[in-house]
């Protein structure tokens, strides 16, 4: 049986999420081509989650190879599509740079990848992932 290891919790309302501790709290916006900077949307909050997660997962992969992860950047797109039919779909593209993988970067980002529980669940025919 799997030990949980950490919950998050997160209220989404009208215009905003807020994170039961406080951390987080937010406007947020459909997307649009004419964003402000006054609201966050959907898809920049999952580049965030997303880009975050492959990062940390990429810092514990590469300690175990001798590098160092303190440099590692993550870089993330993600873009909205209309989908066949009714609705929208999503594609998301990571560039990843590891100054100092230790090893052999591309090693490193797959093992990274094996961590990140994120790029897991995605469905693999719209996440590109690629060392920059």
């Amino acid at each position: 049986m799997a030990h949980d290891l950490y919950t998050a919790s997160v209220s989404a309302t009208a215009g905003a999420v807020r994170s039961d501790d406080g951390a987080l709290a937010l406007d947020v916006r459909e997307a649009t081509s004419s964003q402000d900077g006054s609201a966050t949307n959907p898809e920049q909050l999952m580049a965030a989650a997303l880009g975050s997660c492959l990062l940390e997962s990429l810092k514990i992969a590469t300690s175990t190879t001798g590098g160092n992860g303190d440099d590692v950047q993550v870089q993330t797109q993600v873009t909205l599509s209309e989908a066949e039919g009714a609705g929208y779909s999503a594609r998301y593209e990571l560039s990843v740079t590891l100054p100092d993988a230790g090893t052999d970067p591309e090693a490193v980002l797959q093992q990274a990848l094996s961590l990140c529980p994120f790029t897991k669940t995605i469905n693999a025919d719209s996440l590109d992932v690629h060392l920059a």
